[in-house]
C-alpha cells in the first residue's frame, strides 16, 4: 500500500514538473516577442512647408504606450474631477436652500420667542402680587426671580458660543429660569390656597338659604315701629318652607324655641365661630348632632318676632355678634 502511494506521488510530481516547464517555455517566448515588439522603433517626421529642414526622431512602442496610458489616466482623472465638481455644486445649492429654509425658521422662532417673553413680562406683576398675598411682605416678591435651583450651570459655555449662537437661545435660557421660578411661586400660592380653602370650608362662608336680604347688620329703624334698634344679624327673606343650610361644618348646640328668635338652631364651628338660624318653621336636626357644610337643618318660617317669612342669620365669634355679610360670599 505504501509503495502505491509513493508511486502516485512520483507520478504527480513528474507531471507537475513537465507542465510547469512547458508553461514557462511558452511564457518566455511570449515575453521575448513582447519585448522585441516593444523595443521596435517608430520614426516621427515633421515636414515644414518650405521643406528646407525636416525634423524627425525615433521613439519606441513602449514609450508611445506609456504616453497613451498616461493620457488615459489624465482623461479619466479629469472626468472624475468634473463629476465631483458638479456634485459639489449641487450639494452647495442644496445646502444654500437648506440655509434659507433654516433662516426663515429662525426668524419665525425669533418672533415666537419674543412674543413669549412679552407675555411673560405681562404676567410677572400678577405672579408677584399672588406671591405677596400668599407669602406676605412686599420684599418677598423681589426674591422670586433670584431662585436658581435646578438651573443647568452651562452659562459659561454658552457665552463662549455667543458669537455663533442666536440671541434667542439666551432668551430661552432666561425664560427657562423664570418659568422655574414661577413654578416655585405657584407652588407657594397653591399651598396657601389649600390651607386657606380648608379654613374657608371650616368657617361660615356660604349663604344659608335662597332669597333676598331685607335687613343688614347694625342699627336700623325698628320693623315694629318703636324707634331704632341694633340688628345682630341679617334677614334673608324667602317663601315659607325654603331649606336652610348650615354655612359650615359643626355641632348643633341648641334647637327649639328661643323667645323672639322663635324656632332657632345654634351651631358651634371651628376657630370659635357660632351661627344662629332663627324664625324657622321646622327644625330637622337635634342637639349634639354633627352637620356638614350645606346640609339642610331647618326650613324658613315666621315664628317669634317676625314680620314675614325669613331667616334671621347671625355669626358669632365667641360671644360677640359680628357682621355676617362678609361670610355670605361663596368665594372668600
Amino acid at each position: 500500500m505504501k509503495f502505491k502511494i509513493k508511486q502516485y506521488q512520483n507520478r504527480f510530481k513528474l507531471r507537475f514538473s513537465e507542465n510547469y516547464y512547458i508553461w514557462r517555455k511558452k511564457y518566455s517566448k511570449w515575453w521575448d516577442r513582447f519585448l522585441e515588439k516593444g523595443h521596435e522603433k517608430m520614426t516621427v517626421m515633421f515636414i515644414p512647408h518650405n521643406e528646407k529642414k525636416i525634423f524627425n526622431f525615433q521613439i519606441s512602442k513602449f514609450f508611445i504606450s506609456f504616453f497613451v496610458f498616461l493620457f488615459l489616466i489624465i482623461i479619466i482623472s479629469s472626468s472624475y474631477a468634473v463629476y465631483q465638481n458638479t456634485s459639489i455644486k449641487r450639494e452647495e445649492e442644496r445646502l444654500l436652500m437648506n440655509f434659507k429654509d433654516i433662516r426663515s425658521h429662525l426668524i419665525r422662532f425669533e418672533r415666537h420667542t419674543n412674543t413669549i417673553a412679552e407675555l411673560f413680562d405681562e404676567i410677572k406683576p400678577y405672579i408677584e402680587e399672588l406671591y405677596e398675598l400668599s407669602a406676605g411682605g412686599e420684599d418677598t416678591a423681589e426674591s422670586i426671580w433670584e431662585l436658581t435651583e435646578g438651573i443647568p450651570t452651562s452659562d459659561r459655555e454658552l457665552k463662549k458660543l455667543k458669537a455663533v449662537l442666536p440671541d434667542e437661545i439666551f432668551t430661552l435660557r432666561d425664560l427657562q429660569r423664570e418659568f422655574l421660578c414661577t413654578t416655585n411661586a405657584v407652588k407657594t400660592v397653591k399651598n396657601f390656597i389649600d390651607v386657606r380653602s380648608k379654613v374657608i370650608n371650616d368657617t361660615p362662608s356660604i349663604v344659608p338659604n335662597h332669597g333676598h336680604i331685607t335687613s343688614l347688620f347694625g342699627w336700623r329703624r325698628s320693623p315694629f315701629g318703636f324707634g331704632r334698634d341694633f340688628h345682630t344679624g341679617i334677614d334673608i327673606a324667602a317663601s315659607g318652607g325654603t331649606p336652610i343650610r348650615a354655612t359650615a361644618p359643626g355641632v348643633v348646640q341648641a334647637t327649639g324655641w328661643s323667645g323672639g328668635y322663635g324656632n332657632m338652631v345654634r351651631i358651634q364651628h371651628k376657630y370659635g365661630f357660632e351661627t344662629v338660624y332663627a324664625h324657622c318653621s321646622q327644625i330637622i336636626v337635634g342637639k349634639g348632632q354633627s352637620v356638614g357644610r350645606g346640609q339642610v337643618i331647618a326650613y324658613v318660617g315666621q315664628t317669634g318676632n317676625a314680620t314675614g317669612n325669613h331667616c334671621h342669620y347671625e355669626v358669632r365669634l365667641g360671644t360677640v355678634q359680628i357682621n355676617p355679610y362678609p361670610y355670605l360670599r361663596k368665594i372668600w
